[in-house]
């Protein structure tokens, strides 16, 4: 029974000590938290590190947000009409900047007179050739157009339809009455 009692006295002292050591705190030292940067006080020269971060700028000008584009393009009235979309850089070189684009549909460009409208673009008058040298009644001659036309001089009774290029290359045609008779585009006399 002795060792009963001894044994029942070892565990409630070994119990006691187990709760008392729960309750007396560790005294508080001097340790810094992980995420906490570390200062080294024995060093002579401090250093110091500077984190820049650089935003990215989506744009500083209208060219950096793309290229202009026209959809459904075609000529009306001479002039080309479509949807044409510009880019625009919005509050450029600023961390707000951003590109948009602008929509405008309907008449996109005027061709003015030293241009005319092709497939929906202006395309300026040049490289008009004559076959016969310009007004020429009496031999038949053929205009050709950068725009890939072709116009023969041709009869209409005894009138002489005559194309010819202009000073700014451009083609033309001016109506003839033959004195005599008007064949296979040209003016000729009668034997």
């Amino acid at each position: 029974m002795r060792i009963i009692i001894f044994l029942v006295i070892a565990l409630s002292v070994l119990l006691v000590s187990c709760s008392v050591k729960e309750q007396v705190k560790e005294p508080a030292t001097n340790t810094v938290p992980q995420s906490a940067p570390v200062v080294q006080k024995n060093t002579t020269t401090a250093q110091a590190i500077t984190t820049t971060t650089k935003q990215k700028i989506a744009c500083y000008s209208d060219s950096d947000c793309g290229v202009r584009t026209v959809e459904n393009a075609y000529c009306f009235q001479g002039n080309p009409v479509g949807d044409l979309y510009t880019p625009r850089c919005e509050n450029p070189g600023t961390a707000q900047a951003k590109c948009t684009e602008e929509h405008k549909s309907g008449i996109i460009a005027e061709c003015g007179d030293t241009y005319f409208c092709y497939k929906g673009e202006c395309v300026k008058y040049a490289n008009c050739t004559d076959s016969d040298g310009g007004l020429n009644f009496t031999v038949k001659g053929i205009v050709k157009t950068n725009d890939n036309n072709a116009y023969e001089d041709k009869c209409d009774g005894d009138t002489l339809i005559e194309y010819y290029c202009s000073s700014d290359d451009r083609a033309f045609s001016e109506e003839e009455r033959c004195a005599d008779k008007c064949s296979r585009g040209a003016c000729v006399t009668e034997d």
